[in-house]
């Protein structure tokens, strides 16, 4: 039996957070039971009038839609004296606070961390930004390309005779998102088992860099740079046969195996002479010619068939239409028919939670909001002051 709740319904969340990483962490709580409050200005906030392609369903941003479902929101004035302390009030039964304004901003709202701490000592406090609360670049704007930029993260991606080349997702924004969502129930742990809320805080620029573990220590632990392969390797320090292959009729994708044992495979004695690692990374471009070269000569089909019979880590390379149709995709439940506002019949499909609970599944508890629609129902509740 499961509970219809989720494991985080003890929590009252005050969102205060635009655009993608943030609403993109409190996405994460509320779909795991958390009741969240976002607090936009009238009108709504930047994401419900920006989005990629420019793609609206039922008048609202896909871009928005798409980070903001199981929430409730409230549209009011942050400048407003009034607002801030009804704001202040509810913080007194609340659990957490998320805002990713830049360093400062809140403060001068009269929102800061000292500001909600005075009204409920065991608030969690979490910040997210660009560049961090305190250093150099604290008054930046913080974006997702701009942190693979700074990053080094562009110069990993693509092949080595391209330009810098950014990720096609918006990675530095959900890694910062997800590292979000962990620093505040780390927090909040803490604070059950002591009593003691506190300020956390995350930045695009810090958790795109820590999305490099594996780059940068071997960048820190070696004398020469990391260089991008020749060919469609897919990792910049990938080694043969790990790559993106051409087949006649699309693509496929190959991980790590030993060279000899694919050449046996595939029928061909010219890989038995790459049989260590060193040989398959220093001649991974010449692998991937050969072996790219091999691969046009049959179907992706064929190949995988092959390929699967051996137990080889391959897969297809898959677009978007591919993926709908993909079986796998069915049987996880990842596509989820979310509603709009409370208009009757307007919903839209989306990608749901990735979480798994034997007890407490993720659930759809209500569907994304129209900017304010719960403004009456959250300050009504208040007490006169």
């Amino acid at each position: 039996m499961t509970d219809e709740h989720g494991p985080l319904s003890h929590l009252r969340v005050l969102d205060f957070t635009q655009l993608l990483q943030g609403p993109l962490a409190t996405q994460i709580l509320a779909d795991l039971g958390a009741d969240v409050v976002k607090f936009e200005k009238p009108g709504g906030e930047w994401m419900r009038h920006w989005g990629i392609l420019a793609s609206r369903t039922h008048g609202e941003m896909d871009s928005f839609l798409a980070f903001n479902r199981n929430k409730r929101s409230v549209a009011v004035d942050l400048k407003d004296p009034d607002t801030i302390a009804a704001i202040l009030r509810l913080a007194e039964d609340a659990d957490v606070v998320v805002e990713n304004f830049r360093p400062g901003v809140m403060e001068r709202l009269g929102l800061g961390y000292d500001a909600f701490a005075q009204r409920n000592p065991r608030i969690v406090y979490a910040s997210s930004s660009g560049y961090g609360q305190t250093g150099p670049y604290a008054g930046r704007p913080g974006q997702d390309l701009l942190a693979q930029a700074m990053t080094g993260a562009l110069t990993l991606t693509g092949r080595r005779d391209d330009p810098p080349m950014a990720c096609g997702i918006g990675i530095a924004d959900e890694y910062t998102g997800m590292h979000l969502v962990t620093a505040i129930l780390a927090a909040v742990c803490h604070r059950d088992a002591s009593g003691e809320g506190q300020r956390v805080a995350v930045d695009l620029f810090s958790c795109t860099v820590a999305a490099q573990q594996q780059e940068l220590t071997v960048h820190l632990n070696r004398d020469e740079p990391l260089e991008r392969a020749a060919g469609n390797v897919g990792h910049v320090g990938g080694t043969a046969p790990f790559g993106i292959y051409t087949t006649s009729d699309g693509h496929l994708a190959l991980a790590m195996m030993a060279l000899p044992r694919l050449g046996q495979i595939l029928g061909v004695d010219w890989l038995d002479r790459f049989d260590s690692d060193e040989l398959a990374f220093s001649e991974r471009d010449t692998v991937h010619a050969l072996l790219d070269a091999h691969f046009a000569t049959d179907t992706t089909a064929r190949w995988l068939e092959l390929l699967d019979a051996h137990d080889v880590w391959c897969a297809p390379v898959q677009d978007h239409a591919a993926l709908e149709r993909d079986p796998q995709l069915a049987h996880a439940r990842l596509l989820w028919e979310v509603p709009v506002g409370d208009d009757p019949g307007a919903t839209f499909r989306t990608v749901g939670s990735p979480f798994s609970f034997s007890k407490t599944p993720p659930r759809l508890r209500r569907g994304v909001p129209r900017a304010g629609q719960d403004t009456a129902a959250v300050l009504g509740a208040l007490e006169p002051a």
